[in-house]
């Protein structure tokens, strides 16, 4: 059996599973080098079928990872190039008169400035015979969803010379749920799979249990997108911290342990009014017409890191009773996670400390960007493989180049590498390196083949990547990469979860004074990648070889990226980042580039 799945939004990638296996996974932004790209995946779809070696024709299907493709994001490039005020022109302009005033307002007039058909999928008569006065209603009827379905399929034809029969649809939060159970090595009679998002085919939440007799998920609960709001409120918070909603959520996540005050209660208050939990059922506040309005009205005497703290400490409250809630309906003592809301790092951590959960997983990248793996995933088990889970997230190309490729590299010292003592004596000399090497990380998170690494135990490190590469946020954390045979050196981890994808945040010990620059400086946790010498030898080889020199198994790892832009995807993309900050070396597969 050989699938291709695709999503098409923001983040917009595929991904190929053959039988059983997930082979390749990607995102467009790695081609385009636009940041949460939501064009069609044309590009992405190219890579996977030529790096799986296959033929269009070979597929046995392929896969939207929806139901209810979205049309108006793409058109108007809201992940990718909405700035912070065309969000606030969004609410002032567009959801305020329409949800408060009840007037009849058109997104595509107010945005009209910003639709882009350059890069739709193809050039089709649904897109140029398109009155956009009517696009509202082609995007938010449900009886248009077939008409935009019709769209995609077109383009997936015509792209791959596929007959519309091999194309088909999975529900957006089954892939959620699909992605976070399959890919975990979780395999328990009654693990609990729970998935919670703002928005997709209409749902932001739901419960599934598994039953490992007959190999089956089953749903048992689920949240309309009217009742579960909580990605929502963070969403509206994040704005009204100006910061890009969608976007930013981690920034304000980030923030939040800085105040560890009493006006935190007063903040959670407000949130307290708009979202009740009762045992497994949430209740939204109906008289709240607009959530940034009322977030407005309500905290706006409150100062910002207080209001972040607030949003953190609630959700984090909110999450726990949920799960708590859960694991005692359904008799379970073990969940995975998946969704946008699985991406809040802290609520994890708060959440591994419930005292009936023993196994918690989260897998990398639970966001949309890995939906389609989702939809292989499910297919997979529907055709009664099974599914195995995903030891890593290196799914994506190869940085291998050919020997004289190397030359683009001339104006710097090239050394050929002969082993990784060379990278190692540059950390201790305590330089900024970057990697690119192997194959390419999935999702947000660099996993340490496209990642900045520098000695974790130099404070002042954080300065000096954030200054001369990263340009980041001053209260902005960065991880380490711990190896999992001494993971107790450094971080309390008592329940011995796994957690190899930097998805939840541990309690560290003695880490203010053993990996100060890659802790959070406010309340000293950690966001580990564990790591397992099997998954990738030779970076283990790499700290295992620092640990033996200075006592501490954990190098800093940051994504290898400038400010803005996507994770680096091969050689050129490093060459480029290399020349526009001060890193001072460059580790490849076969070379070392200095300086």
């Amino acid at each position: 059996m050989k699938v291709l799945s695709v999503h098409w939004g923001k983040c917009s990638g595929c991904s190929i599973i053959i039988d059983n296996e997930i082979k390749f996974a990607t995102s467009e932004e790695r081609f385009s080098r636009i940041k949460s790209d939501e064009s069609y995946p044309k590009r992405s779809i190219e890579e996977a079928l030529k790096f799986c070696k296959l033929s269009p024709g070979e597929l046995d299907k392929v896969i939207i990872a929806a139901n209810r493709v979205p049309f108006i994001p793409p058109l108007l490039r809201v992940y990718s190039k909405f700035s912070l005020k065309d969000h606030l022109r969004l609410m002032k302009d567009y959801w305020y008169p329409k949800l408060v005033k009840n007037e009849s307002v058109k997104l595509i007039d107010i945005f009209r400035d910003r639709i882009d058909l350059k890069r739709y999928p193809f050039d089709q008569p649904f897109i140029s015979d398109l009155d956009f006065n009517e696009i509202e209603q082609i995007q938010f009827n449900k009886d248009s969803d077939e008409k935009i379905s019709k769209f995609f399929k077109k383009a997936l034809m015509t792209q791959l010379d596929i007959n519309e029969d091999k194309i088909i649809h999975i529900e957006h939060d089954t892939c959620h749920g699909s992605y976070g159970f399959y890919g975990s090595p979780i395999r328990d009679n009654n693990t609990l799979i729970i998935t919670a998002d703002a928005w997709g085919d209409d749902t932001s939440g739901t419960i599934s249990v598994y039953d490992s007799e007959n190999k089956k998920i089953k749903r048992v609960k689920e949240y309309d997108h009217k009742e579960f709001q909580l990605a929502r409120i963070y969403r509206y918070t994040t704005l009204l911290l100006r910061m890009i909603p969608n976007e930013h959520e981690y920034k304000v996540m980030g923030l939040a342990p800085y105040y560890n005050g009493k006006i935190i209660a007063e903040v959670e208050k407000v949130y307290d009014s708009m979202l009740e939990l009762n045992g497994l059922d949430f209740k939204f506040n109906s008289e709240i017409k607009d959530i940034y309005q009322f977030l407005k009205e309500n905290l706006d005497e409150y100062r910002f890191d207080h209001i972040a703290a607030g949003i953190q400490s609630f959700s984090e409250k909110i999450l726990v009773k949920w799960f708590t809630n859960a694991l005692h309906e359904y008799n379970s003592d073990s969940i995975v996670f998946s969704g946008g809301v699985s991406l809040n790092i802290k609520a994890n951590l708060m959440i591994s400390k419930i005292e009936n959960l023993k196994k918690f997983f989260v897998c990398g990248g639970g966001g949309d960007e890995t939906l389609h793996i989702g939809a292989c995933y499910n297919y997979s088990a529907q055709k009664e493989f099974e599914p195995k889970p995903l030891e890593s997230l290196y799914l994506g190309t190869d940085a291998e180049y050919p020997d004289d490729e190397i030359k683009i590299f001339d104006k710097y010292q090239i050394k050929k590498l002969n082993n990784v003592d060379q990278v190692l004596d540059l950390i201790l000399d305590n330089k900024i390196i970057a990697t690119c090497r192997g194959r390419a990380e999935m999702g947000p998170r660099s996993l340490g083949n496209r990642s900045i690494l520098a000695d974790p135990r130099q404070v002042s490190n954080i300065q000096k990547i954030n200054t001369a590469i990263k340009n980041r946020d001053f209260w902005m954390p960065f991880s380490p990469i711990v190896l999992d045979d001494f993971q107790n050196e450094v971080i309390k981890n008592e329940k011995k979860l796994e957690s190899p994808h930097m998805t939840i945040a541990f309690e560290t010990i003695d880490g203010e004074n053993k990996i100060p620059a890659a802790i959070h400086q406010a309340d000293k946790t950690a966001r580990p990648q564990i790591l397992k010498k099997e998954i990738n030898p030779k970076l283990w080889e790499l700290i295992n070889g620092f640990y033996e020199k200075t006592g501490i198994p954990s190098l800093l790892n940051t994504s290898f990226n400038l400010h803005g832009e996507p994770i680096v995807n091969n050689i050129h993309d490093a060459l480029h980042v290399f020349e526009n900050s001060k890193l001072d070396a460059l580790w490849l597969d076969k070379h070392i580039i200095e300086k």
